[in-house]
């Protein structure tokens, strides 16, 4: 069976969805033939009447399944179609809940207010089958049941790598990673939290921003300004720089609908390069059970000063979530449940076309 997948412009989630589950399932199955390529090939047309071009042929390139990530324009929508009308099956891949991302949010508007959300649900419901990342993703994308859930995981080269517990630095750096602008209200959750376990630490610690610090000093009340260390586009290049400059990693969110259905990612991350993690009880995280819960701001002080201030805690405690990740959230442990979704894809196509006929 071949299987063509076709990723978006996100590196992090064609990595975490797209390419490394194809290298992954490859691995596994001999029986499967794998291509990944960025877009469709189409062709389009104006038609009579019509201001904008429409897809009138997609080239599935031999494929007997073609994976779409993240279609929410009225043109994949067309593709999906052409694509069933030759018989070939269509997998929609979706791993955020894009009708709840949040007002202030940058992609609010071109999301939620432009109708993409609308469409990518209608990519959804018209699909062979649909790959979702958590179980709340399946609520809103597989309610006719030709859906699963295909949980993030991590390639064991970067498990493997030497973990950050490893490491003795005379000052220990607390991280986050990402852009503060996009996710203000996340990391406001901790409020003084996190400023009252760097004091109790003066010195010894530091608190880092692996990507865009914007205004997380004024947000999180901070005494001294947090280290912005540039990120890191290559991916594999940024995790392992996580286990590399990391000791304690922060995961806060705000508990929304938007957080509540994305995955367990950041905390995998931050577990699987041996960094200490303390997050908020968000389901995902949660159900991974993996990190140190953290609900009010005093249990951000606590958990992050103790662990700066007691080694062994931390040591300990990371080690012991890396070996959970080597246990059951490797990609080799995925790659099963991938090929098995194509091929359900593949039979529900087929079983499609047999009763049009």
């Amino acid at each position: 069976m071949k299987v063509l997948l076709s990723h978006t412009l996100f590196r992090g989630s064609e990595y975490h969805r797209i390419t490394e589950p194809a290298r992954a399932a490859g691995e596994a199955d001999r029986d499967l033939t794998i291509e990944v390529n960025r877009g469709l090939t189409t062709r389009m047309t104006r038609l009579p009447g019509d201001e904008v071009q429409t897809v009138v042929d997609v080239d599935a390139q031999g494929a007997d399944v073609v994976v779409m990530q993240l279609p929410k324009t009225e043109a994949m929508l067309q593709c999906l179609r052409l694509l069933q009308a030759q018989g070939v099956a269509v997998v929609v891949e979706m791993d955020d809940l894009l009708s709840a991302v949040p007002f202030g949010h940058r992609g609010h508007a071109a999301l939620v207010r432009s109708g993409a959300a609308d469409i990518a649900r209608q990519c959804a419901r018209e699909a062979d089958f649909v790959t979702v990342s958590t179980p709340a993703l399946l609520e809103e994308y597989g309610r006719h049941g030709r859906a699963a859930v295909v949980p993030n995981a991590l390639p064991r080269r970067i498990v493997e790598l030497p973990p950050a517990y490893e490491r003795d630095p005379e000052v220990l750096t607390v991280g986050w990673t990402g852009s503060a602008v996009t996710h203000p209200y996340d990391l406001q959750v901790m409020e003084s939290g996190l400023e009252q376990a760097l004091e109790r630490t003066r010195g010894r610690s530091r608190f880092a921003i692996f990507g865009q610090a914007d205004q997380a000093q004024e947000w999180l009340r901070l005494t001294e300004a947090p280290v912005e260390m540039p990120f890191i586009q290559d991916v594999d290049g940024y995790l392992a720089a996580l286990g590399e400059r990391f000791d304690v990693g922060v995961a806060p969110l705000r508990i929304d609908r938007f957080n509540t259905s994305k995955s367990w990612l950041k905390v995998l991350e931050y577990s699987a390069r041996g960094v200490f993690a303390v997050r908020s009880p968000s389901a995902e995280y949660e159900r991974l059970g993996i990190g140190m819960r953290a609900k009010r701001p005093r249990d951000w002080a606590q958990m992050v000063g103790r662990a700066l201030e007691d080694a062994d805690h931390r040591r300990e405690m990371a080690a012991a979530n890396r070996e959970r990740v080597l246990a059951g959230h490797l990609t080799e442990h995925t790659a099963e449940l991938w090929a098995a979704a194509w091929r359900r894809a593949r039979d529900n196509r087929s079983r499609a076309d047999r009763i049009g006929a």
